[in-house]
């Protein structure tokens, strides 16, 4: 039986190593020799000698792709203009490839080990990055102190040089940042608090110190750039004026309503008697009997805390350019909290099946006022937010 077993084993490696170079040989022979050099590079590192019939296809699909990207590199040379993009990326494939067989390596096939051709590749590379970071250089210069749009163009190439080479020039930091400042919409955020009277504790006065500080990072437009103080070497396109207008604060209270319950339930059976107060019985020998039902009643007392907070106001966008403004945008920031809980007199069976959550519930304690004015203020900054963000200016 053991025997068997081993031989079952056996057979299943040696079918899951066939149906694997099956995969590697077909993507060669359609020309996707990539698929098939990562393919067998996984298969290798997970075990060499048991995918060793993966290392004579390794090597075939390393030569190809090797032999398909010199090519690529030759013709795109002779090009006019010549894409040094694809030149660096080609050499860049080339030694990433090459840095996976190293690791491989030593690989061996039927106890032979098997060689593949590896070069220097450093000063070409060295050289496609100069004329391809030479070219970004180039190609963005005239464009930082161009139009806007220009401007944001540039900002993409230098970033591009950047990934690419990050020590090309030592001002390739500052160009970024001019390139980013000139293509921004500035927009400068003034707070006008009408309700300052009725938010002087320590926790609003806490939010109300940052209040116009509005993070732009997340924005899904980056080129907004919101200050909240003013900056005067720049030029304003857009102004937000942000008002608190009215602030509204409900003080705890109790709100409660009775409710009474009835319900017919069974209590037992009544049994039929004939004349002589007997039981009777049925056809089959039974008693024959009927259920004793009995009304019972409750009285379920629900009580309701509520306590909240509104600040109401609105967002006006002002285009500083035409002198224009956009229709005021209402914003509400609100904290609310609300407790349900109920008591009961009476019968337990009479009461609803949808009383019995809140009949669990307790009487709670509220925060005190300044929290809510705190989560009041939060939200309506959030909503705040929100709407900048959405803008398309």
């Amino acid at each position: 039986m053991k025997k068997v077993t081993i031989l079952i084993i056996t057979l299943s490696f040696v079918l899951l190593s066939c149906s694997g170079t099956k995969k590697t040989q077909k993507a060669i022979t359609s020309g996707n020799y990539d698929q098939a050099f990562n393919f067998a590079v996984k298969k290798l590192t997970k075990d060499k000698s048991k995918y060793e019939k993966q290392v004579p296809l390794l090597k075939d699909a390393y030569n190809k792709a090797n032999d398909r990207d010199l090519a690529e590199i030759a013709r795109l040379k002779k090009q006019t203009p010549v894409n040094l993009k694809a030149i660096y990326n080609k050499y860049m494939s080339l030694d990433v490839r090459q840095d996976e067989i190293i690791l491989l390596e030593p690989l061996y096939f039927e106890g032979k080990e098997v060689q593949f051709d590896t070069k220097d590749l450093s000063k070409d590379i060295a050289e496609a990055k100069k004329k391809y970071s030479d070219q970004l250089y180039k190609e963005a210069q005239p464009l930082i102190y161009g139009s806007k749009l220009e401007a944001r163009k540039a900002y993409k190439i230098l970033g591009d040089l950047q990934y690419v080479n990050p020590n090309y020039r030592t001002d390739l930091t500052t160009l970024i940042a001019t390139a980013k400042k000139r293509g921004s919409d500035y927009v400068f955020v003034k707070l006008h608090n009408n309700v300052a009277a009725k938010l002087k504790d320590t926790a609003s006065q806490s939010i109300l110190k940052n209040f116009a500080k509005i993070r732009s990072g997340d924005f899904a437009n980056k080129w907004i750039v919101i200050h909240d103080k003013k900056d005067y070497s720049v030029a304003y396109n857009y102004q937000a004026d942000i008002y608190l207008d009215k602030f509204t604060a409900i003080p705890e209270k109790l709100n409660t309503q009775k409710v009474n319950q009835e319900k017919e339930i069974q209590t037992g059976w009544i049994y039929q008697k004939d004349a002589k107060g007997n039981v009777m019985k049925d056809a089959q020998g039974n008693d024959i009997k009927k259920p004793k039902m009995e009304k019972v009643r409750a009285e379920v007392t629900l009580f309701q805390q509520i306590k909240s907070t509104t600040l109401e106001g609105k967002v006006i966008m002002k285009n500083l350019k035409t002198g224009t403004s956009a229709n005021p945008a209402p914003i509400k920031g609100e904290a609310k909290l609300e407790n349900v809980y109920a008591t009961y007199k009476g019968e337990p069976k009479a009461i609803d099946q949808k009383y019995f959550k809140v009949l669990k519930n307790k009487s709670k304690t509220f925060p005190p006022d300044s929290e809510f004015n705190k989560f009041a203020l939060q939200t309506f900054k959030v909503k705040v937010e929100q709407f900048l963000a959405k803008q398309k200016l």
